[in-house]
């Protein structure tokens, strides 16, 4: 049977940046879409061709009513080996380490290699102590300094029918750069300079010891009938590199079947829980049941490569009549019908376990009903169908005795194009003349959006539909196309094409410009805010969506929709937007934009939904739920040390948080002390931290400290989240110091650097020792929690480093004096809880409850939860564990719960996969807060100091005494992390503390607080200073003009009785006019103050300062006309606009006006703009609260293609 493979030739490797996402291990999240019409997934018993339009049977020649198979097993041969790997990763390869140069014949089909060596993959040679996964070491020659720059390596394989090989996929380990080639034609490169590439050639940088796949697309077309060579050299970055690695793994997907009517129609699931079809992903056609691997392919048509199902319907015929035993074998579950009678069920969940039915009769010539259903649920996933019967050994059902289900004849093959913006159909058989009006009966949908048709016309061969589409499809996203058999279309035997739901090949190279790596936090408190964090590609800026630059979220309440009148709407801060070109890999780059926004001003125990992006561009919803009022008991999760190296790495730790999340489904955040991934500056990394569980932080809040492994000096963590950032000047790297309330729990972060410290990370932490401090002096929550990388109390490889001895030195009586319940960390890889510590020694004089839990006990408890992914590090011998109540090493994931209640903290650590706890640990506190101070009182010297007084509080509990006083300054008026401890004296009541170097023209407000064992009583606070003039009232700030305006103070009416600052004040300028203009830039809200200039000399303080309420912008071209207007509903919908021009242009320009029903555009029209200003009304038909309308200045409006430039910041009147 002819066949066409035009196509095929598009199945090139994707843009780099595509290529590197999809190897780091993300997929988009997919809302599920609807499950489609039945297509004859219980199709009866049937004879004859399966479908209208369809060849004659060539199974129903034989004589006598007998049936041969002799042409399609002819044709199955080459179906089969064109079916799945054809070069396994630890196959055999011949390979060359001699040092010798073998110019460019090396790779060539019939070049002769019998005489270099042989071993198996992977090969390389490794420095002391790694190579572990090595299966053959290879020479670098006599010098080790001065190693062979290239070595080679060729392996044969055979193809019967090149034709019917429809997509080759491969996946290269190599270390450090490597080129690959089939049948002398070069077809990948990786981590080599480019132009020619001679034996000497040294790779673009070094890889270390990573294991990174690399995986690309090979053009089929380069395949020969018989035998083929993949071949590939590997290079060192420099002679004396310590290491080189290689492996590969070629696969081949087969061509469409034998005959348009074999095959099986497949359709995939997401799963549940409980192995049941879940939401449905998409349709195609299957060869046969002979899958080795099903993770890719689960990946590619479920949208994830575990918990997924998959339904098979069809036909199956037999060569001869007599009675067949079936097979199967598969990991997980799966179950077989024929004819409607269920003759194999496992539906459990175990693996390579074999099953046989009991024997079946089957009739020659006769087709019979087939069912087959799957599911996966972890980790490795495959599945095979075998039968034997008259005349056939055990052995794959071929794919010449399967067909389609009898009432199926919808497409058989199809495929996005390259550039996302058209479908090719093959059906069943070949088409009549399609009316012009087929389009409106076509719906093409992915797991994201709705894609329009907009024309659908026959191809130039008579079996084939091109469809033209209104939205690009994205790489990666699993489309479904469904035609409502409405338009009339008919094979040429006039048979009429029934409906149908078909997923097409997805070869779209399109930039993917989806919200990934979405991270949701807290900022401060979690009871009104959250905070988001996410990137978008940059890789192509010119064909990015308008508004790729915007960071908006969107949320309204968890039972409604994103159209609902409820929506808030929240749009990040400018600066908080950056574009980023970043390292993937080592050897590769990728741009991206970091997006940052915060949710404010939310109701407390709300449940929410909310997406991420920007108009036309959103991310899937997420969700969560507020903290309530007064929420004291709750539960939340604790792990640390994901760092994984690879993709395998982070499906572990996706693993470790899901089998969290099914014990504590209702955490309310996650706690990460540090390392979430091995190297900082790779996003292939991050990319995958955030990709595998992706589904799963879209309802979690992390909260991550950052560990050595990400910094100090790279900002990728910082890009990645969105916490505070004013707690310390240097917090390298930025937001890496925070801390926030739930419940009634105080918990801090801190950064604990690199291995070694330089200066700069010594300032830095002296100053979030000063943070600490100041944190637990202010706050009123009851249990105090520090969460940090480097733990000071361990029993691993680290536990005796000296960088770990300074910092328990140095912290332990910070911790100790500030009361501090528990210490999280991580670092290093082993489980360890420590006992109550003070003073560097167990607490051995515990009070317990009734349950035999510490009661108010002394000390701090320090934990170490070993790893959340696949790094161990074993218990080191000679360390004394004089601080360890329970330590192991299980060499498996480690996550704990963590239960909170107004009196007691519970830790529940499991290994991951079991389900109870290993360890159990709880501490109850029933002390109360001392009372506040009394008397407290300020006065001036004239030294220039404040003399603070109180009288100490009585004692409510003798085994609780007050045991000192911490004061601070409420403003941060003498340094932002201001803060000091008065130890109680014996026998004394009163007490005096004198603040220095404060200044008479400053009111400071200080705040004393006493101190018991761990509690701080209620404040007591006074000023310190006079009076001084309030502040100018009504700020107004123009964003395109660089002007601050304000209404003077009363008595203050000159603009020279006032100064303004710019940076938050810091330093302050004359104003000369009001409103006053400033230089262009960018300006956070509250950095641009007005107050009434004081003098010092003569005792007048400075006026209060007045902020500005919104922030300042840099200006661009888009600052060259601004836009004011007001929408008014009545009778019509009328927009009052006036622009005016505020630049020197003497261009084109254009104001637009964009009509929008909710989020979909309705009307656009544009007006040219010839004066410096204009104003003007605009009236629309409509009514109704969903309607508003968008106003631009463009450069250009006509039907070029090229995306004009914006004149003026677009507004949105609503």
């Amino acid at each position: 049977m002819k066949k066409r493979f035009k196509l095929l030739s598009r199945m090139l490797a994707a843009a780099l940046l595509t290529a590197s996402l999809f190897t780091a291990g993300y997929v988009p999240l997919l809302p599920a879409s609807a499950e489609p019409a039945d297509t004859g997934t219980n199709a009866a018993e049937g004879q004859g061709n399966s479908g209208p339009g369809a060849a004659a049977d060539p199974a129903a020649s034989g004589a006598d009513g007998e049936t041969s198979l002799t042409a399609v097993e002819d044709a199955l041969i080459s179906a089969t080996a064109a079916e799945g790997p054809l070069v396994a990763k630890d196959s055999t390869w011949d390979y060359l380490d001699d040092g010798s140069d073998q110019a460019t014949v090396w790779h060539d089909v019939y070049f002769d290699d019998s005489s270099w060596k042989q071993g198996q993959a992977p090969l390389g040679y490794a420095g002391s102590g790694k190579g572990l996964d090595l299966n053959t070491w290879i020479g670098y020659g006599p010098d080790s300094s001065q190693k062979y720059t290239t070595s080679y390596y060729r392996k044969e394989f055979q193809i019967d029918d090149p034709a019917a090989v429809r997509k080759l996929t491969a996946t290269l380990v190599r270390d450090d750069g490597a080129v690959v080639y089939l049948n002398g034609q070069e077809v990948y490169r990786t981590n080599m300079p480019q132009g020619t590439v001679l034996y000497n050639t040294n790779a673009s940088s070094a890889i270390g010891d990573e294991r990174l796949d690399n995986n690309f697309n090979i053009d089929p077309a380069l395949l020969l009938k018989g035998t083929n060579v993949i071949a590939a050299e590997v290079h060192q970055d420099r002679g004396a590199s310590s290491d080189t690695f290689f492996s590969l793994e070629l696969n081949a997907s087969a061509g469409v079947s034998a005959s348009k009517d074999h095959g099986l129609l497949g359709q995939y699931y997401t799963g549940t829980e409980t192995f049941d079809f879940g939401d449905y992903k998409s349709t195609r056609i299957d060869s046969q049941i002979n899958f080795s691997n099903l993770d890719p392919v689960l990946q590619t048509w479920a949208g994830r490569s575990d918990d997924a199902n998959i339904r098979w319907t069809g036909q199956i015929m037999a060569p001869e009549s007599g009675d067949y035993t079936f097979y199967m074998t598969g990991d997980n579950g799966f179950r077989m019908w024929l004819d409607d009678q269920l003759v194999i069920d496992h539906w459990t969940n175990d693996w390579d376990v074999e099953q046989t039915s009991s024997p079946v009769t089957l009739q020659a010539g006769t087709k019979h009903s087939l069912k087959v259903e799957y599911f996966e649920d972890f980790g490795g996933s495959n599945l095979y169908l075998r039968w034997s019967g008259p005349g056939i050994t055990k052995q794959i059902v071929p794919t010449s005795a399967l067909y389609l289900p009898v009432d199926y004849n919808g497409p058989f093959y199809g495929s996005v194009d390259s550039g996302g913006t058209s479908i090719e159909l093959q059906l069943t058989g070949d088409l009549q003349p399609v009316s012009s009006g087929l389009a409106s009966h076509l719906a093409v949908k992915t797991d994201t959006a709705v894609i329009p048709v907009l024309n659908a016309v026959q191809g130039s061969a008579p079996d084939e539909l091109i469809l033209t589409l209104g939205t690009i499809v994205k790489p990666g996203q699993i489309v479904n196309i469904s035609y409502d058999g409405q338009a009339g279309l008919k094979f040429t035997d006039d048979t009429a094409v029934g409906s149908f739901v078909y997923s097409p090949d997805n070869l779209s190279e399109a930039v993917d410009y989806s919200p990934i790596a979405i991270a949701m936090s807290f900022q401060n408190e979690a009871k009104t805010n959250r905070s988001f964090a996410w990137y978008t590609s940059y890789e192509r800026p010119d064909s990015a969506p308008a508004g790729i630059m915007d960071s908006i979220v969107e949320i309204v309440p968890a039972d409604q929709d994103f159209d609902s009148p409820a929506k808030q709407r929240f749009v990040g801060e400018p600066a908080d937007t950056r574009a980023l070109n970043l390292k993937i890999t080592s050897s590769t780059t990728g741009a991206f934009i970091s997006h940052k926004a915060i949710a404010t001003g939310l109701a407390p125990g709300t449940a929410y939904k909310y997406r991420v992006g920007s108009d036309g561009n959103w991310s899937a919803a997420g969700s969560f739920t507020t903290e309530g009022e007064n929420e004291k008991a709750y539960n939340f999760l604790y792990m640390t040390d994901s760092q994984g190296a690879n993709t395998n790495d982070y499906e572990v730790w996706a693993k470790t948080l899901k089998n969290g999340l099914d014990d504590y489904p209702d955490a309310k955040f996650l706690v990460m002390t540090g390392d979430q991934v091995d190297a900082g500056s790779l996003e292939s990394q991050w990319l995958d931290y955030f990709g595998k569980p992706q589904n799963m932080l879209m309802k979690l809040p992390l909260m991550a400290a950052v560990g050595n492994h990400e910094g100090p000096y790279n900002d990728n963590y910082y890009y990645h989240f969105n916490y505070p950032n004013d707690s310390i000047d240097d917090p390298l790297p930025p937001g890496s110091v925070y801390s926030y309330d739930y419940g009634d729990a105080h918990i801090m972060v801190l950064n604990t650097m690199d291995m070694g410290w330089d200066e700069r990370q010594r300032n830095s932490f002296e100053q979030q020792v000063d943070w600490l401090k100041r944190e637990v002096a202010a706050t009123d929550k009851k249990w105090k929690v520090v969460a940090f990388h480097k733990a000071i109390y361990s029993l691993g490889n680290h536990a005796l480093d000296s960088d770990i001895l300074a910092l328990r030195e140095k912290m332990v009586p910070v911790f100790d004096e500030l009361g501090i319940d528990v210490v999280l960390q991580g670092h290093d890889h082993t489980f360890m809880r420590s006992f109550q510590m003070y003073e560097d020694k167990a607490v051995t004089d515990i009070q317990k409850d009734s349950e035999g839990n510490p009661l108010n006990p002394d000390g701090t408890l320090y934990m170490i939860n070993n790893s959340a992914g696949t790094k161990y590090y074993d218990i080191q011998k000679g360390v004394n564990p004089y601080y360890a109540d329970v330590y192991q090493q299980p060499k498996v994931p480690i996550y704990s719960g963590i239960t909170m209640t107004e009196d007691s903290f519970t830790i529940n650590s499991y290994k991951s996969g079991e389900a109870a706890p290993f360890d159990t640990y709880t501490i109850v506190r029933d002390d109360s807060k001392p009372e506040p101070v009394q008397e407290l009182a300020a006065s001036r010297t004239e030294d220039k100091a404040t003399i603070l007084t109180w009288v100490r509080p009585d004692n409510q509990n003798g085994d609780d005494a007050i045991r000192g006083f911490r004061i601070y300054e409420k403003n941060g008026k003498l340094g932002t992390n201001w803060s000091v401890y008065v130890p109680v004296e014996e026998a004394r009541s009163q007490y005096e503390y004198k603040v220095t170097g404060t200044n008479p023209a400053v009111d400071y407000e200080f705040v004393v607080k006493a101190v018991d064992k761990r509690d701080n009583s209620p404040e007591a606070a006074v000023f310190s200073g006079g009076e001084h003039p309030a502040a100018p009232t009504a700020p107004l700030i123009d964003d395109a003009r660089n002007t601050f305006g304000w209404t003077p103070v009363p008595g203050y009416p000159e603009a020279a009785d006032y100064e303004y600052s710019i940076d938050g004040g810091e330093t302050w300028q004359p104003v000369t006019v009001n409103p006053q203009p400033i230089n262009d830039g960018s300006y956070e809200a509250g950095l641009v103050q007005v107050r009434i200039k004081g003098d010092l000399t003569a005792g007048k303080p400075a006026g209060t300062a007045l902020l500005s309420d919104k922030p300042f912008t840099l200006n661009d071209s888009t600052d060259t006309y601004v836009i004011e207007g007001a929408l008014k509903r009545e009778n019509l919908l009328q927009v009052e606009v006036s622009l005016d021009r505020l630049t020197d242009y003497t261009g084109s320009a254009y104001v637009v006006f964009e009509l929008m029903d909710g989020d979909t555009p309705l009307l656009i029209n544009a007006i040219p703009l010839t004066n410096s200003h204009l104003t003007m009304s605009q009236y629309y038909n409509v009514k109704g609260d969903n309607y508003r309308v968008k106003v631009f200045v463009f450069d250009q409006f006509n039907n070029n293609l090229e995306v004009p430039g914006q004149l003026a910041k677009p507004v949105e009147l609503q």
